[in-house]
C-alpha cells in the first residue's frame, strides 16, 4: 500500500527544482524582510525537498536547522550524496552540516508547528491538499512559495511580499506569506 501511495504521489507531484540562481535572492529577502538571522535557533522546512539544494543552502549560508521532506528515494540519495561531499570540504563547518536533515516522509502528513520558515515549490493542482498542513504552522510562520501563488488560504495566510527574480530570459516569481 505504501509503495502505491509513493507511486501516486510521484505522478501528482513531479520534482520541480528551484533554480540555484534564485536561491540566494530568496534568502536575502527572508533576511531583510522576514527576520531570518544567521546562526540562530530558527528552523526551515522544505516540503518536497528534492535534491536538497534549499536545505543545504540555508544550513551552510545561514547556519539554521534545515529539514527536507521528500518521498522519492532517488532524490534523497542525491541529497545525501551532496551532503557527503560537503563533509569532505574543509571550508564547510561540520556544525553547519549537522544542521541538515532529510526525511523520507509524506509532505501532506507534516506538522509544521516548530518551523519559522516553510518552503515549497508546488503546482496549483496540489495546493488544495495542503490546507490541513498549513493549519499546523505556528502563527507568524513565513511560507515561501516558488513560482505559484497559494490560492484559497486567505483566511489564515497573508501574502506579505512578492519577488520577481530575473536571470537571463527567465523570470521567477516568489510569494512570501505569513501565517495569521
Amino acid at each position: 500500500m505504501e509503495e502505491y501511495r509513493n507511486f501516486i504521489s510521484k505522478l501528482s507531484l513531479p520534482y520541480l527544482g528551484t533554480p540555484s540562481e534564485a536561491i540566494p535572492k530568496i534568502f536575502e529577502t527572508l533576511n531583510e524582510k522576514f527576520g531570518l538571522k544567521h546562526n540562530s535557533s530558527q528552523k526551515i522546512i522544505d516540503l518536497g525537498s528534492g535534491n536538497g539544494r534549499i536545505i543545504i543552502f540555508s544550513a551552510i549560508t545561514y547556519g539554521i536547522k534545515s529539514v527536507g521532506i521528500e518521498i522519492d528515494s532517488t532524490l534523497i540519495e542525491e541529497a545525501n550524496h551532496s551532503i557527503k561531499m560537503l563533509k569532505n570540504d574543509k571550508k564547510i563547518s561540520r556544525k553547519c552540516i549537522k544542521l541538515i536533515e532529510i526525511k523520507k516522509e509524506d509532505l501532506f502528513l507534516q506538522n509544521l508547528q516548530e518551523f519559522d520558515f516553510i518552503y515549497l515549490y508546488s503546482l496549483p493542482s496540489m495546493q488544495r491538499s495542503l490546507n490541513h498542513v498549513f493549519i499546523t504552522a505556528r502563527s507568524q510562520a513565513v511560507i515561501i512559495s516558488f513560482n505559484y501563488e497559494l490560492n484559497g488560504f486567505e483566511s489564515y495566510l497573508n501574502c506579505e511580499y512578492y519577488l520577481e527574480i530575473k536571470h537571463g530570459k527567465n523570470i521567477w516569481k516568489v510569494f512570501f506569506y505569513r501565517k495569521r
